[in-house]
């Protein structure tokens, strides 16, 4: 045994990483599959609030509100740093230049840290689908953050 062992340590080694990598990737993509379909079909204040979950977010439903919102064609520095952001969780509003979006904007009741202040959870829709959103403050000294939690962590 000690011998079989000592001639295929390189091959068994080779598999058990092969094994880490196969489960990690399954998880990733279980994971994808999971956010993909809360970010589609967002045609429901519903189909928005599970959207925000998926993300670690809990919104109050009633405080929704929509607003029409344009990408510009040409992207200044606020909106290079704001795509920058979407980036960070698998968006690109580049794609979206010269669009008009729907912003669905709740306020958010489990931002850490946060209980004396408002804090909202912008979703930005096109033709049904997330293609973008933040977690933001309005105060003077406020903050905008990726809309996944896990950046918080």
């Amino acid at each position: 045994m000690k011998s079989f062992l000592k001639e295929n340590f390189t091959h068994i080694l080779f598999l058990i990483l092969v094994g880490l990598v196969l489960i990690l990737w399954g998880r990733l993509i279980a994971g994808e599959f999971i956010t993909n379909a809360a970010t589609r079909g967002l045609n429901t204040t519903q189909d928005r609030v599970r959207c925000a979950e998926s993300y670690g977010w809990q919104v109050d439903p009633t405080s929704e509100t929509q607003e029409n919102v344009y990408i510009p064609q040409e992207f200044d520095d606020v909106y290079n740093r704001y795509n920058r952001l979407q980036r960070m969780c698998g968006f690109d509003l580049y794609k979206y230049r010269g669009k008009g979006v729907i912003r669905y904007t709740f306020r958010a009741l489990n931002f850490p840290g946060a209980e004396d202040a408002e804090v909202f959870v912008n979703i930005l829709v096109y033709d049904g689908k997330m293609i973008g959103g933040d977690c933001m403050t309005v105060a003077l000294d406020g903050f905008m953050v990726p809309i996944d939690r896990r950046f918080l962590d």
